[in-house]
Parts: structure tokens; C-alpha cells; sequence
């Protein structure tokens, strides 16, 4: 089961610049097997997208649906995973009876919600009025959130919530698909958001510049320090035992011993005193 998600948020390291812009995410993921393409897809067209969903849920293959229909977003709200965090669940594989999901980071276009919709209606409505058969629909329309980026958070946060609620608590069940179908931000919108993260920008930049400037080295220890060595005794203000003494007396050691020994090896020769005289018998008169 491909986690399409997972794979973009990898992407989270990248510029917000490298996104497309006129672009917005896709997501959808279901608790049966669809017959779907699920290898992640950076980019895809709307109408490509809306074709295959339609094709994986020609045979309505759950009895509950969830649409949901977001506005005025893009692929940097969905990076961090932060914002949404219970889809990002969903779509991580954190659920064992999510089959299926699929992912698309930037759709060009608009997936046609509308299309999706008639379609469950008139392929997946019961035939009769039994209870058993009965198919559950629900349509999550969301506001475009706002453009200051903490109230922007808030927003798709609470939308997120909203999103589970329907999934645990109105549903009920275990079998259920999910669509979450994005539209892009106009261009108010997209101006909007940038001139608060410029502003945001400016802010951070001038807060940083300030405690820079706080940040000095602060030399009154080294003052005390000093005042207080020269009140001191004669061992305080002066240092005797130095690195270099006690390197001195670490080679001097050894250099003592070597010469000890040397001395005692030649105190211990023993030598008499008949070998300096002159042989005076016949084997010295040979040897002349």
C-alpha cells in the first residue's frame, strides 16, 4: 500500500518557492481495495484525476463516503504535517483498515467534487428501502482559511478535527472512503499570505538583530579576577612550580639513574694487581 503522503512530506526541506503555484494537493484513501493507480504522482492534471477516482468507485466499493471540499490551500500547508494531523494519520498508514490511499501533490486544475458526487448518488444508491443496503454520504465544505499563518494553522486544525468527527463518531463503521478535494488560492489570496510571511520575515530579522547586539562579552570577571590576585599573598600573584620545571625534573629522573648506574658498573670492576706486572720466566722471554 503506497503512503503517498509520507513520500511528500519528505519534501518538507524544500523552498515554498518550488511549488506550483495555481496547484492544490489531492488525498483520498479508503478501507477497501481500490482499483487505483497509487504510486506517488507529484503533479497530474484534474481532469485525469477526477477519471480515475470515478473509475475506482464505479462498483462502490464502501457503503459510507466522505467528501470533503477545501478551499484556498496549497501543497506548504500539508508539508509539515502539523496542520493536519489526523489526516496525515490517515493517509501514514496509521490505521489498519485503510486499504487504499492515494495522494497527489499538485493538481493543475479543479477535480470536479460536483462529478463525484452525482456519481456516488446514481451508481451507489440502494434500489431499495432497506436498511441493510442503505448508503451513507457526507459533504464537507471548508472556508479558504486565513492568511496570517497562526490563524491559517487554527483553521485547517480545527477543519482536520471536524474531518475525524464524521469519520468516528457520525459513521461509525469500518468501511468507509474518504475524497478530500482541494482548490487553490486565488491571487489575493496567494498576495495576502506572502505579504504576512514577509511581514512575519521583517519581524523575526529585527528580533534576532536586537539580541545580537545584547550578546557581548562581558569582561568584569577577568577585572575581579585580577584585583583579586594582586591583594593576594606572595603564592597567589606568583606561579613557582611551571610546566617547564616540571618537565626539567621529569628528564633530569632518568638521566640521574642512567648516570648511577654507570658508576656503580664501574665501581664493581674487580682487577688484581698481578696483572700490571712483567712476566720475568721463560713464557715472558718468549713472548718478547
Amino acid at each position: 500500500m503506497a503512503k503517498a503522503l509520507v513520500g511528500a512530506l519528505a519534501l518538507a526541506a524544500l523552498p515554498s518557492a518550488l511549488a506550483f503555484r495555481n496547484t492544490s494537493p489531492f488525498f483520498l484513501f479508503s478501507t477497501a481495495e481500490l482499483l487505483i493507480d497509487t504510486t506517488d504522482t507529484s503533479v497530474s492534471e484534474s481532469s485525469k484525476v477526477t477519471a480515475d477516482v470515478l473509475g475506482a468507485l464505479k462498483d462502490c466499493p464502501t457503503r459510507s463516503y466522505v467528501i470533503v471540499e477545501q478551499e484556498g490551500v496549497s501543497f506548504n500547508d500539508y508539508l509539515d504535517g502539523y496542520t493536519t494531523p489526523q489526516l496525515r494519520q490517515y493517509m501514514g498508514g496509521k490505521h489498519e483498515e485503510v486499504k487504499t490511499t492515494f495522494a497527489i501533490n499538485e493538481v493543475v486544475g479543479q477535480v470536479d467534487a460536483a462529478a463525484v458526487v452525482s456519481h456516488l448518488q446514481a451508481k451507489c444508491a440502494p434500489s431499495s428501502n432497506d436498511q441493510h443496503d442503505a448508503v451513507w454520504f457526507r459533504r464537507i465544505k471548508a472556508q479558504a482559511p486565513s492568511a496570517a499563518k497562526a490563524l491559517r494553522t487554527q483553521q485547517l486544525h480545527s477543519e482536520d478535527a471536524t474531518l475525524e468527527q464524521h469519520i468516528v463518531n457520525d459513521q461509525k463503521s469500518r468501511d468507509y472512503t474518504v475524497i478530500y478535494i482541494t482548490s487553490p488560492q486565488t491571487e489575493s489570496q496567494a498576495k495576502a499570505q506572502l505579504a504576512d510571511e514577509q511581514y512575519s520575515y521583517e519581524m523575526e530579522s529585527s528580533f534576532d538583530q536586537s539580541v545580537q547586539m545584547e550578546l557581548k562579552r562581558d569582561l568584569s570577571s577577568h577585572i575581579k579576577r585580577a584585583n583579586s590576585t594582586a591583594e593576594g599573598g606572595l603564592f597567589e600573584r606568583y606561579q613557582y612550580f611551571t610546566p617547564g620545571l616540571f618537565m626539567g625534573l621529569a628528564a633530569i629522573v632518568p638521566l640521574f639513574l642512567i648516570l648511577l648506574v654507570g658508576i656503580r658498573a664501574l665501581t664493581s670492576l674487580e682487577v688484581s694487581y698481578f696483572a700490571f706486572s712483567k712476566e720475568m720466566g721463560p713464557q715472558g722471554q718468549k713472548k718478547q
